[in-house]
């Protein structure tokens, strides 16, 4: 449902509690998907909003902006996927523990530098 000019603002107004604004057939709608995922109410919504901000991340990715087709976008993910798993798996454990050491020296090494 869109909402237009004053209405729109009091919606979106972060003073105002969102349960406000619900209607009876959101928490119909609340309820009926919380009981079949086996979730409280609150972490249905908790849950959703994290599936929210993470289809939003991958809508507005770098690839996703680059590759207009999400047919297109999800072949090459998993075709890179693919590349890398191919890689990694050509790399010695004593090569892939070196660069783990490596990588946590340099992590931990810019941890442990004081502020200026």
């Amino acid at each position: 449902m869109n909402l237009n000019g004053k209405k729109a603002q009091l919606v979106d107004n972060p003073t105002i509690p969102v349960w406000l604004h619900a209607t009876e057939s959101f928490y119909k709608k609340l309820n009926r998907i919380a009981k079949r995922c086996g979730l409280t109410r609150y972490d249905a919504l908790s849950r959703g909003l994290d599936a929210l901000l993470r289809e939003t991340e991958i809508r507005n990715s770098p690839l996703n902006r680059n590759i207009k087709s999400p047919s297109q976008s999800e072949v090459f993910r998993r075709t890179m996927g693919q590349v890398s798993r191919n890689y990694w798996a050509t790399v010695s454990p004593d090569e892939k523990r070196r660069r783990a050491q490596n990588s946590a020296r340099a992590r931990w090494g810019r941890l442990a530098d004081p502020e200026p």
